[in-house]
């Protein structure tokens, strides 16, 4: 099955104001997975995306917010990790 999402990483001077930007998200009911680690805190626009907002909806407002962070796409995500 092939899966494309997006795979967001904002900058480790950010993290505070993209937590408070998930929890805005979470009582708009709109979840999904993320993660931190030195090289900064993870969206995982993927799957595991639930509620009424689009992983473009989530990134317009990241992007409105002023926070600093990079985005890839990802396609056929498989549990090896492997990207094409």
């Amino acid at each position: 099955m092939s899966l494309t999402y997006h795979k967001v990483t904002i900058s480790l001077e950010y993290v505070k104001q993209a937590l408070s930007l998930c929890e805005k998200f979470q009582q708009r009911g709109v979840t999904f997975d993320t993660g931190l680690d030195k090289n900064g805190y993870h969206w995982e626009l993927d799957w595991s995306l639930q509620g009424h907002m689009s992983a473009q909806d989530i990134l317009l407002e990241l992007e409105d917010s002023g926070i600093n962070y990079s985005v890839i796409l990802v396609i056929n995500r498989n549990n090896s990790g492997e990207k094409e």
